[in-house]
This record gives C-alpha cells, sequence and structure tokens, in this order.
C-alpha cells in the first residue's frame, strides 16, 4: 500500500472530525440562545484602531425581538436610532435630519444584527469554532462565509447563556467591541419600538 492510500483514511477521519467539530459549536452556541425570544440592554461600544488603541466610545440601548426585528437606539455622544421592523431596515440620524430606509431581506444576513435577531441561521452565513473559556467567559468565534461582508470574524463571550460581550474585527485591523448590561431576558416589549414613523421636516431617503 503506498503512501497516499495510507494516508487517505486519517485525512477523512480529519475532515469528519472537523465537520462534527463545527456542527457542535453551531449547536453549542443556538442552545445559549435557546428559549430567548426578545431581549433588551444598555452597552458600551468602544472602538480600537489596528494598534488597539481606543478611538471612539458611544452608549446606547438595544432591543430584539425576535426573528428579525431589532432598535439599536445611540444615545452618547450622538443620536442615531436603527430600526428593523421585519421588512425594512430605517436608519435615523438625528443631527443631520436624515432617514434611510432599505429593504431588510437579504441585507442583514451577514451582518451582527441577525446573530442576535435570528440565530437559528448562524450555520448559514457564519462558520462557527468554539474558543473554550477566558477571561471568565464562553468565547466563540465566527467567520463569514461572504467574504464580502463588513467583518472579518466576529467573536462572542457568553457567561453561562447571557451574551456580554461582542467584538467585530474589520479587514484594517479596527476592532469594534459592545459590552452590554442590565440585560433583560424575553422582556415584554412594546410593539411599537420596532416600527418607524420618520419625524415631521427630516429628509427620507429610499434605497
Amino acid at each position: 500500500m503506498n503512501l497516499i492510500h495510507r494516508l487517505l483514511p486519517v485525512f477523512l477521519l480529519l475532515n469528519l472530525s472537523a465537520t462534527a467539530l463545527a456542527a457542535t459549536s453551531v449547536q453549542t452556541l443556538q442552545q445559549r440562545f435557546r428559549g430567548l425570544d426578545s431581549f433588551s440592554a444598555d452597552f458600551v461600544q468602544k472602538l480600537f484602531d489596528a494598534d488597539q488603541t481606543l478611538q471612539e466610545t458611544s452608549k446606547g440601548i438595544l432591543r430584539i425581538q425576535r426573528p428579525n426585528k431589532f432598535n439599536l437606539e445611540y444615545k452618547e455622544p450622538y443620536y442615531q436610532l436603527y430600526i428593523a421592523d421585519g421588512l425594512n431596515l430605517n436608519m435615523y440620524d438625528k443631527d443631520l435630519e436624515q432617514v434611510t430606509i432599505k429593504p431588510q431581506q437579504g441585507l442583514l444576513d451577514n451582518s451582527p444584527a441577525m446573530i442576535l435577531s435570528n440565530p437559528d441561521k448562524l450555520s448559514d452565513s457564519y462558520k462557527v469554532v468554539a474558543q473554550g473559556k477566558e477571561d471568565r467567559l464562553f468565547w466563540y468565534e465566527l467567520i463569514p462565509r461572504d467574504e464580502g461582508g463588513s467583518f472579518e470574524r466576529i467573536a462572542l463571550g457568553f457567561d453561562d447563556k447571557t451574551l456580554r460581550v461582542m467584538e467585530m474585527h474589520d479587514s484594517f485591523g479596527q476592532t469594534t467591541r459592545l459590552e452590554f448590561s442590565n440585560i433583560r431576558k424575553n422582556p415584554d416589549l412594546d410593539p411599537k419600538l420596532f416600527r418607524f414613523v420618520p419625524p415631521k421636516g427630516v429628509d427620507v431617503i429610499r434605497e
């Protein structure tokens, strides 16, 4: 038996093991989201450059209603509001007095928002690898299957079944880190949070 034939079963076994590990990683990550129909949390968002120097800090609140609806409200240092209502993504910039409305379908498939608003589709958009425990959190790394996305990889840090940290790493070496606090699981969220009515006098741009 030549070398190739001797090594072939090893390569097949390694491939099957990697496939099984990936499937297990997706399943364990989805289990951490299981039973979570709505979610609300305050957040601090920090932007670091390629040298990991802090460039910007902002604060706000995130509300999720599964599937496919979210309300992301930045309160500091500038007010901005992002609402996904299941049909459209509405982006409101208070200082610019401008609203941009885009069809939601397909727009969020490879975005971090999809992770929270529809985690059952994680394996469609990401390769998921469990990273183990570090700094008292259980970490997962998500690699987008679509290389044309905004981020090269995303890291999620959990305390048991609660998401505490989300890190997004882009192709420029920058890292956007969201740290969650005042977390509420399955709160009774007002449906109005996921319906957007443009304020009077603002410019509305539809794409």
